[in-house]
This record gives structure tokens, sequence and C-alpha cells, in this order.
């Protein structure tokens, strides 16, 4: 099975996984790894850390990040470079996590990644607009 790794400022990744556990359940396995990364974080320490988690995951892994351009993403980009099925994905948000639990175990990697992607661009949503035009 794929690996989630969320790799964020803070503590954004444990409560994000607390919030989507109360929507659809806790996860039942370990399929997850949580990075939170502050001002006190090394990135070269945190990347070698996140590459040796990396390389053990047969499967591949999917990294969901905060932000682009941030320290979360380009210390996942680091430690990423030479992994072929480890994906990068960022701007994380609910929907993106939610897909990614929900489908972490039917798709490879690579799909895997695509889904979580589509699905974060999706619930991006004026909603606002989206009354006015009575929709």
């Amino acid at each position: 099975m794929v690996k989630i790794i969320l790799v964020t400022h803070g503590r954004l990744a444990q409560e994000l996984l607390e919030t989507a556990a109360q929507i659809i359940g806790k996860p039942a396995d370990d399929g997850f790894a949580l990075f939170s990364i502050t001002t006190a974080s090394s990135v070269e320490q945190e990347a070698q850390r996140l590459h040796e988690l990396l390389k053990s995951c047969e499967e591949g892994a999917v990294i969901l990040t905060d932000i682009f351009g941030g320290s979360a993403t380009n210390i996942s980009l680091t430690a990423s470079k030479d992994l072929p099925k480890s994906h990068v994905i960022t701007g994380l948000n609910l929907s993106m996590l939610l897909a990614a639990i929900n489908n972490r175990k039917k798709l490879p990697a690579k799909e895997l990644a695509e889904k979580i992607e589509a699905d974060g661009k999706r619930a991006v949503i004026n909603a606002t607009e989206l009354l006015i035009k009575g929709l």
C-alpha cells in the first residue's frame, strides 16, 4: 500500500489528520507519517530523515505539503528527488487528505498522486459566486 506522508508547518498535519478521522474514522493502520516543520527544524536533517523513510516505501509514497516554496515542500522535494515512486503534492487541503485516505489501498502511487491533486483542485470553489449564479 502507498504510504501517505504529511509534511507541514507547525501542527497542521496532525490537525488535518485528526479532522479527517472525525469525518471518516481513524485509519486502522500505520500507512501514515507526519513531519512538523518549525523554525527550529534543520532542513538538511529533516530531508535526510524523510529520505530514509521514503527508501523503505516499497509501493511508493505520496507526500502532501502545505504550501509551494515553503520549507515543508523544499524538504520533501530534496528528500524524494532520486526516488521515482515518491510524489510531492503541495497545497494540502482536507479534500486532498480524504482522497488520499480513501484511495491509497486502491491506486498505485502515481495514480494516487494524480487523483489527490485533481480532488484538491475540484474542492476550491468560490461559494459566494456559486450562490449568486443560483447553482
